[in-house]
């Protein structure tokens, strides 16, 4: 039988900024298919660790990166189309950033950039994604209006829906419930449960439940360090390997 190759794999990924190191080698695979909750407290090195994945740290002239990851067994960092690959890695930031565009054109604005000129699919397009973000219902009667007028959670949504017209293979999720309501991250949780049918799906949080209720396998970091990766209900059940998880997740610290 031959091994399954994993959608993402990261092999002593280390992270700085000048003089200052962020991320310390760790180590990681995530199959396809799989919801991978990462939490930690603040300053751990998570949101440095998406912008490595999907190679946006490129932009910061003082970033240091070693290591290698890999998308479907292919080096990232040797990819010379960087556009290309940022598009199967989607990215939804902790605060909704809208641009002032209208609804439709939110979400129709990277494939037109990738070429896509068709009307009817483009229309199927921006449903399918305002669908997916569970937002559709909610707006299809006013797709001319300006996106930045829609509510915070619906902002955020829309986001959502931005990034799957990339239609990536990997979604990144960096605290996308930080600044919305509760309903409304329940239902981003339910769409997040229908996503990983089709994608793989980084979960990033700082709400530890969160990671409880949706991830298979849960990622703890620490001052840039891999505590501890494993199954999410041993993590949360008091059983961890590492007493400092069993901390983390009991609310002792964060």
């Amino acid at each position: 039988m031959v091994a399954s190759i994993a959608k993402l794999k990261v092999e002593d990924l280390k992270v700085a900024y000048g003089d200052k190191q962020v991320i310390h080698g760790i180590s990681y695979e995530i199959p396809p298919n799989e919801i991978f909750g990462v939490i930690g407290p603040a300053q751990s090195g998570k949101t440095s660790m998406l912008r490595v994945i999907n190679r946006t740290i490129e932009f910061t002239p003082n970033a240091k990166v070693s290591g290698k990851i890999e998308i479907d067994g292919e080096d990232a960092f040797r990819m010379k189309d960087v556009y290309g690959y940022r598009r199967r890695i989607g990215m939804v930031a902790p605060l909704p950033v809208g641009l002032p565009l209208t609804i439709y054109d939110n979400v129709a604005f990277a494939p037109r950039s990738f070429g896509m000129k068709d009307k009817d699919q483009l229309d199927a397009l921006v449903q399918k994604c305002l669908e997916q973000a569970a937002l559709w219902d909610e707006v299809k009667d006013r797709l001319d209006s300006l996106g930045t007028k829609l509510s915070g959670g619906q902002q955020q949504r829309l986001t959502i829906a931005r990034a799957l017209s990339h239609q990536p293979e990997v979604l990144c999720l960096d605290e996308f419930s930080i600044a919305i309501d509760p309903v409304t991250t329940m239902k981003i949780e339910d769409v997040l449960k229908e996503l990983r049918e089709s994608m793989t799906i980084i979960l990033v949080t700082n709400l530890v439940q969160q990671a409880r209720r949706l991830a298979k396998r849960t990622m703890f970091l620490l001052n840039g360090e891999l505590v501890e990766e494993g199954d999410t209900e041993k993590m949360f059940s008091g059983d961890a390997d590492n007493p400092k998880t069993n901390e983390f997740v009991s609310g002792a610290f964060g």
